[in-house]
Formats: C-alpha cells, sequence, structure tokens
C-alpha cells in the first residue's frame, strides 16, 4: 500500500500505553456543540423592509439547524413566522459549495431576498425557489426553479434573476414565466456565478448585478477550462461518488474571468474590456443609481488595482483610479460605495493605515472623509447622502459612525456601550438601521434603532444562554506597542496555582481578526478548556489586521517565521507578567492557518512549545489556493524559496514533541491531502504522532457529536502532555 496510508494507523501503533478511559459526558460541551455555540436560535440575516416598518430575519431553534423565517413588526414589537422550515432535503454539490464558501452552518432557508417594494420575498427551500407574497402570508414554488441559485430581484421588484444550470434567467414577478438570457460556451463556462477564489477570498459572493434601471444585467463570464481539478472524496464514505472540484493552486491557472452585459429583454451580450492579461482578477462589481458600472481588478500579485467606469452599450471603460502597495492590497466590502451624483467613497492604506477618500466622479480626490485615528474597519452602507461605517479607534472595539461629505464622521450611539463588535444593515429607504452586537458578557444582541436614534425594537432570540461568564482578561503584553493578548483562568482556580499554557492560535492576515475579537465575544469553548486545568491564552502578534499596514504585512515572503516568533515573544511576556502561567508547561491549538502554525510551533520551537494540537493545517503552501497565497509569498516558480521557507514538510524531522493532526475528510479548502503529506513525511521520518481524520466534516466541524469530540480529544492531549492542576468545583454561575 501507499505510505500515505500508514501514519492514519500510526497512532494505534504508538500507543504503547493503555487508552485512557473515555471521558464522562460534559453537559456543557454537549450544549456547547449541539446550539452551535450559543448561536442558534439567535436571528440572523436580518434585512429591514422599505418602509422601515418591519425587520425579517432567519432563525433556528436553540439546538437546530433548520432556519425559519420570521418578521418583526417594528411598531408593536410583535414577531410572526412567515415560513416554516424543517431542513430536510439533500443539497446539491452546488449549494454545498456556496454555504461552505459563506461558512454558513443553517440549514432550511439559508437566503431569503426582499423586493424593493417589500411585496414579495424570494428563498430557497427543498431545492427550487419560493415566492412569499407577505401581505397575503402565501407563498408558492416558482415553476421550473428546480435548481436555482441567487436569485435577486431587479430594482423596481418586478422582475425576478436567478442562475441554473450555469446560466442566467429572469423572470417576472409574480407569475411571469422564465425566459433564458444566456447560453454557456461550454460545460466548463458558467454565467452569472463567482469562482472559487472570489467567494473563498475576495468576499465577492456574487456573479451577476442588476443596473440601476433594471433593464440590463451584468454578469461574471467564467470559464475553468484551464483549472486543475481535485477530486473530493471521502475515504470515510467510499460507496460516494467522488466530486471533481476546480481548485486553482498556487503557481497554476485560474478561471477566466470575463464582465458582460445583457438586456434584460433579451440580445447579443456586450463584453466589458479591460487589460485582463494585466489584471486578471475581477475583484469587485459596482452599479448603483448615479454611478457608472464600476470594476474593481487587481493585479495576479494584487500589488496594483484599478477601480474601472465600464460603458455597457460599447464596453470600454476607462480609470478612475489606480491602487498600488509594494506587499499587498486588501480589499475592501462595499467599496467604492457611490452617491446619486457619481462620487464615491474610497478606502485607501496609502498612508499606513485604512482611511476613507470621497472622490469625484473622474476619480480625483476630494477629501478625506474618515481619518485613519478612527480605525476604518467595515462598511455598513449608504443612506441619504451619508455612509455608515464600523470603526476601530482601539483595535479591541467597534463604533458605529455616519460621514457626510464635507463634514466629520459623528459616532451612532447605537447598542450596547462599551467594547463590542458592532454591524450594522440599513433599510433600503434608509432611515431604520438593524445593528447586531456582542461583548465579552453577551452574545450577539440584535435590535433596530430609528433614524433618531430612538430602539424600536430587539428581534426576540430563543437561543439557549451559557450558565457562566467567562474569565476573559484583555492585555497588552510588553508595553503600549505591545502584543495584545486575552487571558482566561479556571473558574475554580485555587490561590498560588501554577497552570500549564494553552495558546489557541490562528495568527494569520485575514478580516476577521481575532484578539480584538474576543473583546467582543464570550470565549466560551476557550473558558471551558482553561477548566479543565489550563491558562488558556490568546495572542494577537504581526500579520494580523487593525494593528496599522506595517503591522500587517511583515509577514510578507514568509508566513511562518515573524507570526510564530510574536507567540513565542507573548508567552515569554506572559510568564513574566502572570505569576500563574507556567509557561515551562505550554500548548498550542489552532485551525486553518491556526493549525498550520500550531504544528509549526512544536516542531520548529520545542524549547518552548511541548504538545500541539493543529486542525485542518495548510502544510504545503503550493497546494493552497492562488489568491490567498500569492498575495503573502508571490508565484511559486518566481520565489521557491518563500514557499520552502513557509512549508511544513522541510520540518518534519525535527519533531520530537506531541502532535495530533485533526482533519476533516471532506474538506475542499484545505484538502486532507495537507495532513495526508505530514504524516508521510512524518511516518518516513520515523516521528511520533497522532491522527484523526474527522469522517465527512468539510473546513468547519458542523456535527454536534464530532465537534464534541474535538474539545474532548483535545483536552485530554493537553492533559497528557502538559499536566494539568485540577481545580476545584465550579464557582457559581454568573448572572
Amino acid at each position: 500500500m501507499p505510505a500515505l496510508l500508514c501514519p492514519i494507523l500510526l497512532s494505534a501503533a504508538l500507543a504503547a500505553e493503555p487508552a485512557p478511559a473515555p471521558p464522562p459526558a460534559d453537559p456543557f460541551l454537549r450544549q456547547y456543540a449541539e446550539t452551535r455555540g450559543f448561536r442558534a436560535g439567535r436571528p440572523t440575516a436580518v434585512q429591514l423592509s422599505p418602509d422601515g416598518r418591519a425587520a425579517l430575519f432567519l432563525r433556528s431553534g436553540p439546538r437546530s439547524r433548520a432556519q425559519a423565517l420570521l418578521e418583526t413588526d417594528l411598531a408593536t414589537g410583535a414577531t410572526r413566522r412567515l415560513v416554516e422550515a424543517d431542513g430536510a432535503g439533500a443539497l446539491t454539490p452546488e449549494e454545498a459549495a456556496r454555504l461552505e464558501r459563506q461558512r454558513i452552518t443553517g440549514r432550511g432557508i439559508t437566503h431569503f431576498v426582499l423586493s424593493r417594494d417589500g411585496a414579495h420575498v424570494v428563498y430557497g427551500l427543498g431545492g427550487r425557489l419560493w415566492l412569499l407574497d407577505r401581505a397575503a402570508g402565501r407563498a408558492a414554488p416558482l415553476p421550473g426553479s428546480e435548481g436555482a441559485l441567487d436569485p435577486r430581484f431587479s430594482p423596481d421588484g418586478r422582475a425576478l434573476a436567478y442562475v441554473k444550470r450555469g446560466d442566467l434567467y429572469v423572470r417576472a414577478v409574480p407569475g411571469g414565466t422564465e425566459r433564458r438570457l444566456t447560453r454557456a460556451r461550454g460545460r466548463d463556462v458558467t454565467n452569472g456565478l463567482a469562482e472559487f477564489v472570489a467567494q473563498e477570498e475576495m468576499d465577492r459572493d456574487e456573479g451577476y448585478w442588476w443596473s440601476p434601471d433594471g433593464r440590463r444585467i451584468a454578469y461574471a463570464e467564467v470559464d475553468e477550462s484551464a483549472v486543475e481539478r481535485r477530486m473530493l472524496c471521502d475515504p470515510a464514505r467510499p460507496a460516494r461518488p467522488c466530486e471533481a472540484r476546480a481548485y486553482p493552486r498556487a503557481g497554476t491557472p485560474n478561471a477566466a474571468v470575463r464582465l458582460k452585459v445583457v438586456a434584460v429583454a433579451g440580445g447579443r451580450a456586450v463584453e466589458m474590456r479591460w487589460d485582463a492579461a494585466r489584471y486578471p482578477y475581477l475583484a469587485a462589481v459596482r452599479w448603483a443609481r448615479g454611478g457608472p458600472l464600476a470594476l474593481v481588478v487587481q493585479d495576479r500579485l494584487q500589488k496594483e488595482e484599478r477601480v474601472l467606469a465600464a460603458d455597457p452599450a460599447t464596453g470600454r471603460t476607462r480609470t478612475l483610479l489606480v491602487e498600488r502597495d509594494d506587499a499587498w492590497l486588501d480589499l475592501w466590502p462595499g467599496m467604492p460605495a457611490f452617491l446619486p451624483d457619481g462620487r464615491f467613497w474610497w478606502v485607501t492604506e496609502r498612508g499606513g493605515a485604512p482611511e476613507v477618500e470621497l472622490r469625484a466622479a473622474d476619480g480625483a480626490r476630494l477629501e478625506v472623509s474618515v481619518p485613519r485615528a478612527l480605525g476604518y474597519a467595515a462598511f455598513a452602507g449608504v443612506e441619504g447622502g451619508a455612509l455608515v461605517f464600523a470603526g476601530a479607534p482601539d483595535p479591541t472595539r467597534e463604533e458605529l459612525y455616519r460621514v457626510r461629505p464635507g463634514t466629520p464622521p459623528e459616532r451612532l450611539a447605537l447598542g450596547e456601550p462599551g467594547p463590542a463588535t458592532r454591524r450594522a444593515a440599513l433599510a433600503p429607504g434608509g432611515g431604520t438601521l438593524a445593528v447586531t452586537w456582542s461583548t465579552l458578557r453577551r452574545l450577539p444582541v440584535t435590535a433596530v434603532f430609528g433614524a433618531d436614534g430612538s430602539r424600536l425594537a430587539v428581534l426576540p432570540s430563543v437561543a439557549e444562554e451559557p450558565a457562566f461568564v467567562p474569565t476573559t482578561e484583555l492585555r497588552q503584553l510588553g508595553g503600549a506597542d505591545g502584543i495584545r493578548a486575552a487571558v482566561l483562568r479556571p473558574r475554580a482556580l485555587g490561590a498560588g496555582a501554577r497552570l500549564p499554557v494553552v495558546v489557541e492560535v490562528y495568527g494569520g492576515p485575514v478580516p476577521a481578526w481575532y484578539v480584538p475579537q474576543v473583546a467582543h465575544r464570550p470565549m466560551l469553548i476557550e473558558q471551558w478548556l482553561a477548566d479543565q486545568g489550563f491558562l488558556v491564552a490568546v495572542f494577537d502578534g504581526r500579520g494580523t489586521p487593525r494593528r496599522g499596514r506595517d503591522w500587517e504585512r511583515a509577514i510578507a515572503g514568509d508566513l511562518g517565521t515573524v507570526p510564530l516568533e510574536d507567540q513565542v515573544a507573548a508567552l515569554e511576556a506572559l510568564g513574566r507578567e502572570v505569576p500563574e502561567a507556567d509557561v515551562a508547561r505550554a500548548g498550542i491549538t489552532g485551525w486553518s492557518f491556526g493549525g498550520y502554525l500550531a504544528a509549526l510551533a512544536v516542531m520548529r520551537r520545542p524549547d518552548r512549545f511541548r504538545a500541539a494540537v493543529a486542525g485542518a493545517p495548510v502544510v504545503d503552501w503550493e497546494q493552497y489556493d492562488t489568491h490567498y497565497t500569492e498575495r503573502y509569498l508571490g508565484l511559486p516558480g518566481e520565489h521557491p524559496e518563500a514557499y520552502a521557507r513557509s512549508g511544513l514538510l522541510a520540518w518534519a524531522p525535527r519533531l520530537d514533541r506531541p502532535l495530533l493532526l485533526l482533519h476533516g475528510t471532506a474538506d475542499d479548502n484545505v484538502f486532507l491531502s495537507h495532513s495526508l503529506a505530514l504524516a508521510d513525511a512524518l511516518f518516513l521520518a520515523g516521528r511520533p504522532f497522532e491522527l484523526v481524520p474527522i469522517a465527512g466534516a468539510t473546513h468547519s466541524v458542523p456535527d454536534p457529536l464530532a465537534a464534541e469530540r474535538r474539545w474532548e480529544w483535545t483536552a485530554g492531549f493537553f492533559r497528557r502532555a502538559l499536566g494539568a492542576v485540577r481545580p476545584g468545583p465550579a464557582l457559581a454561575p454568573a448572572p
């Protein structure tokens, strides 16, 4: 048999000691897993009606994945269930892949769209589309919509577009017949869908865009014929057929993406023309009232991008602005954001940190509307000539702001005070604002506010609440310019106890920042792990966002050295500043990039980390996708040394500490082949390790029992490798 199969058996062969008895069922861990981290039962996907009178949202039961559609009357606070859903029905491979890219683990109704006039809602359920008449409270399936994806209303609400079997369709609503607008040029070509890297790395889920007048649709034609295929086979279920997935790994061809415009009435599509050889990535498309059909295109290395204005009639484009960075350019969802007079806002980091510029219709820079000091973080919307956004003046907290041209930003005093994360959704007509926030002590809450800042309603949750509040302490290790950290202790800690340390790590360059986020959510699973007898710490070193351009781009050309150095430096500082931290007994765990960094830490710095649990690690960066990997390391053929420095395989012979690898067998982001390659290298080097393939799991672990076992195994592994102080009975639940 090939050597790759041997490491899976190695864990059993190395088990010289008797296997420990399985732990008794932990009530909290079971509850955490079955409630999806206490997220089940909370409102999600909130949309406000155009008249500002109602909020529509999805919500499951407290221990269910099946989401229903509900509506809250903002005048009375009454909530009614519009559509029930039991979550039954198998997903098509296309639906499953889209949900995985969007990290959506709910089922039943996962998306819905509201017409501009608020009269109708369209949602997918049971493999087809349904049209709901809100006033009548009746829903009916749309004939012929089986397999349809990504439905969206025209701006006037009279037509609906969607993608079916790789082509774009449109129909009048209600009661119109379906018309096909495109015909794919080949079996590897789709019209109206975003390619893999756009969904996974660019935050672009859309593949088509309505014109403001509803007469035309711009759409992406995606040709994947040159993209390498990877066979996604689940070895735990060999009877299931394998799926061929187009996956552009670093250095290989990407999908060829064109942007075309077709009239809703039908006819020949017009292709928008730009130098696609130089700028192959279509990163964003905007088509707003008052603005042009605008494109953001990037070069392959993402060091230069252009904002283009396209003429839908002729296909000609002109440049509105050019952005450059010697390392790489970050993408900012929602940007450019256009005003009705053609001016637009744009985010730049040319000054060393994000700031928002206002630009004229021809692209000329008019002013800085949002200064760097406010830490622009996320786009919320444009209403009444104002930009609404989340800012992070301190990386550990977010605030909501509104800014108008020519005036300074004003903070919106909405939601929970103090350190929190805040996300907002605007009513299409403006005025009403839905705000979701969470804090160290409170899981997400969503409330709706009027234009005057008054709270109109809190959207009802049926979620279970945890029985305790974590002990999370936020610190800045090493002084004012040091590394931000979160520290959790056992809730029943004896005086003078010295605790082994478990570092939970992500540590990578992603918009979903880590330590600042812990100031915004209760760290429940981290507290559970601490209660097993550890001091749990999270460190946000260089390479992570929210600390300025230079801090984030310190990892250019080497994904491992700087992030690992900062984890080590933070661990050492923790030992100096926190008396309970026994940093001589330190372990490290993480998932995805965090799994990569955890495995690297135990192989490269065994003097600091005595054990690691690495989940779904990227092992060889040449086997990861183009847009993410090349942004930081360049092309493999041009920078082989960067890939060699950053990979894990060369370090395999150095492993002399306990290492547990966890990986889903159906992962289509970081394929199981990564962990198998590391297992093979360790096996051939004669280094002991453990590998647990999680049957059927993707890059997330949505199955409650598998999620429960993941944390049981993690805690047990560290207990054996590091030892642990066994705290006394847990403290009484916090109020």
